[in-house]
């Protein structure tokens, strides 16, 4: 997770960890689980919701774990990664349908693999929630990032941003409320406070965007806006970043393309 040489490695004994970005990429790592049916564990660390039952398809629900990392870092080239701040990762077993899944034994032990590497992991029994406490973050930065063609720093260095980034914010936590997800109102400051200290910097939606790859539109926007629909919640704001980011991704690489 670092670009910092650790003393410690991962020994990945019992878990097989598959690294993805948006669904648009689940056929890769279909290919990929097909090639690791064999292990005890598939782990599914990656922004957004519903992956976790494409995967489950394929290998079953208890082979499943999914996480979320709470972190600034940027894919540098193939098997590097520049760490720019923070640092926790958050993991939990999936369950169908995304209910309450106990901790067990074999999830301490890759929580002792995370720790004897130096990356600090916290283990969750509600993996769904942990997945929308994310997009409170994910949902307002990635997409204006690209649709304002704007850093971190610059969104919350103006007011009308900062406003907006928080009224996306309190639409993500209904978002939530509509999957039985609580997450209290103070966790928008939290998000807040997190952004304004952290050293400027591009999403992974940005770069993908200036490098004309794929937007991870559905995974983070689309199925959670989805989802929210299903129940009979209406996301104005982040509909709109919907529709607002998939004419940029098109447009974006058809230009690529032509």
């Amino acid at each position: 997770m670092s670009n910092r040489p650790r003393e410690k490695q991962f020994s990945f004994y019992s878990i097989q960890s598959v690294l993805g970005r948006g669904n648009y990429q689940l056929s890769i790592i279909n290919y990929q689980l097909l090639k690791l049916y064999l292990w005890k564990l598939i782990s599914l660390i990656q922004n957004g919701l519903s992956a976790e039952p494409e995967i489950a398809k394929i290998v079953g629900d208890d082979r499943v774990i999914g996480g979320v990392c709470n972190l600034a870092s940027n894919k540098v080239i193939f098997g590097y990664i520049h760490h720019i701040d923070y640092g926790l990762i958050r993991i939990g077993r999936y369950a169908r349908n995304y209910q309450f899944a106990e901790i067990t034994n074999k999830m301490r032990e890759i929580y002792q693999d995370f720790e004897s590497a130096g990356v600090p992991v916290n283990l969750t029994e509600y993996l769904l929630l942990e997945r929308w406490k994310k997009l409170v973050w994910n949902i307002p930065y990635n997409s204006l990032s690209v649709i304002l063609d704007a850093r971190t720093d610059e969104i919350m260095g103006d007011a009308n941003t900062r406003n907006l980034v928080t009224e996306i914010m309190q639409e993500v936590l209904e978002g939530a409320k509509s999957c039985q997800c609580q997450i209290p109102d103070s966790y928008i400051q939290k998000m807040l406070d997190h952004t304004n200290k952290l050293r400027p910097y591009l999403t992974s939606m940005k770069i993908d965007y200036e490098r004309r790859r794929p937007l991870e539109i559905e995974g983070i926007i689309g199925n959670p806006l989805r989802i929210a629909s299903e129940a009979g919640v209406k996301l104005p704001k982040i509909g709109m970043l919907y529709q607002q980011l998939k004419f940029l991704d098109a447009r974006n690489r058809q230009n690529f393309s032509s």
